[in-house]
């Protein structure tokens, strides 16, 4: 299988919105290279490189509607920045190189309090109260290095109960949904809008010796009716605003909300929308540009 790597070439100053304009079209998660950062400030695999005046941000999809993807994402671009459009590129990538650039990279690490992400090819010796998640780098965003995924796994450690029914919306990998059944979770469902992610999310929960049921999903169609005691949403500011105006009645009253994907420059929106949705917020954590909230039904 091949897959199409789409390449957007702007300012640092646009990069995140850029970013967002990728994801919203159904990336798992995206690539940045270039600029004053040090590393890509993402959950994908990125070469170091000196700075630069520009940034690339890339993404990968499917080979199939590839050719109409570009052309909406061109006009998409153009609408967001009509006096300076970035550059827009695509590339094929095999399968095979993208895996072996990941498995060259992606070591064991700490993401957050008790967590332990590793590859299924590293050993890890566990310390007493470590939690291990094995998880393979892969074309589904979530691999606990983005700031986001850290972030909702430090807000899903101080925040959820053992015994909770959690819904993770936008599941990616399915780290959020597996680290909350470790956590104790008495079930997990796991919604994502690409089957990619859907079939990924199922493997690793079986990888984990966990069970987590997984559906593909635009947002919230394919959820059960609730009460969820934790809802977990790890995506971009633009759907979380769309899934604010929707989420309240899934989540029991004194549940919690837990938010990720968030640009510093989105925050405002994202918790204005939260409270208009009768939700109130309980947490904001940074970690660079980044932020995460958790909230609870007013």
């Amino acid at each position: 299988m091949n897959w199409k790597k789409i390449s957007v070439k702007t300012t640092e100053e646009n990069a995140d919105i850029a970013a967002s304009v990728l994801m919203d079209a159904g990336a798992g998660g995206v690539e940045m290279q270039g600029g004053s950062m040090p590393r890509a400030a993402s959950d994908e695999y990125a070469l170091p490189e000196a700075e630069t005046d520009t940034v690339t941000v890339s993404a990968y999809y499917g080979e199939a509607g590839a050719d109409a993807l570009v052309e909406t994402l061109r006009a998409r671009l153009c609408d967001m920045f009509p006096d300076t459009t970035p550059e827009l590129s695509v590339e094929t990538v095999p399968d095979s190189d993208w895996n072996e650039n990941f498995r060259r990279s992606f070591k064991a690490f700490r993401a957050a309090g008790r967590f332990v992400i590793k590859p299924s090819w590293e050993e890890y010796q566990a310390e007493a109260d470590d939690i291990v998640l094995k998880i393979d780098p892969g074309m589904a965003f979530g691999t606990g290095d983005h700031e986001s995924t850290r972030l909702c796994l430090k807000l899903l450690q101080k925040y959820m109960q053992p015994g909770s029914r959690v819904l993770d919306v936008g599941t990616g990998s399915g780290i959020l949904g597996i680290a909350a059944m470790k956590l104790g979770a008495s079930s997990v469902l796991a919604l994502d809008y690409d089957p990619v992610s859907v079939r990924v999310a199922a493997e690793n929960a079986a990888a984990n010796g966990v069970v987590m049921e997984t559906r593909q999903s635009d947002l919230l169609n394919s959820a059960d009716g609730g009460p969820y005691d934790v809802i977990l949403a790890n995506i971009v500011a633009d759907i979380l605003i769309r899934l604010n105006r929707d989420v309240s009645p899934y989540l029991r009253q004194g549940g919690v909300y837990i938010l990720g994907g968030i640009i510093e420059e989105r925050l405002e929106e994202v918790t204005v929308s939260l409270s208009q949705s009768g939700m109130d917020v309980v947490e904001t954590l940074a970690m660079n540009d980044w932020r995460a909230v958790a909230a609870r039904k007013r």
